[in-house]
């Protein structure tokens, strides 16, 4: 399926991205908030690194399998969805957001819909995309 190929490449590359250069894609995104000492960059390398890229690795493996495509639409849609709530609680509870922040937030909260969308698409029993139900 196309959706669970282009969320395993979005989560991959982002991973990738911090993995191997956690202090330049902090600045982009949030401008100033690069880690400034040596734990601080390991972590971030490991957490928005690490867990992206496996998070994408998984996605990548289920979507050549079948049986696995609702799973992995459904743990997508947990992912997603718990990333953009917490975004809009920070949003919230924190306020002045950049636009990458709100980008991001659109970003989840579409994708979340088109998953919903896709697993109303597959069927339950078989893993069967496309079946009219």
């Amino acid at each position: 399926m196309v959706l669970l190929w282009v969320i395993a490449a979005l989560f991959a590359g982002f991973g990738f991205g911090f993995a191997v250069a956690p202090k330049f894609f902090a600045d982009f995104f949030i401008p100033g908030a690069a880690p400034t000492v040596p734990s601080a960059v390991i972590d971030m390398r490991a957490t928005y690194g690490g867990v992206a890229f496996g998070i994408g690795l998984f996605f990548g493996v289920a979507a050549t399998r079948p049986q696995w495509l609702r799973p992995a639409l459904v743990a997508s849609l947990l992912v997603d969805s718990s990333i953009g709530a917490a975004r809009a609680v920070g949003i919230v509870a924190d306020g002045n957001p950049n636009a990458w922040m709100l980008f991001f937030l659109a970003t989840e909260v579409i994708f979340a819909g088109v998953i919903v969308l896709a697993l109303r698409q597959v069927d339950p029993r078989t893993g069967e995309y496309g079946t009219e139900r």
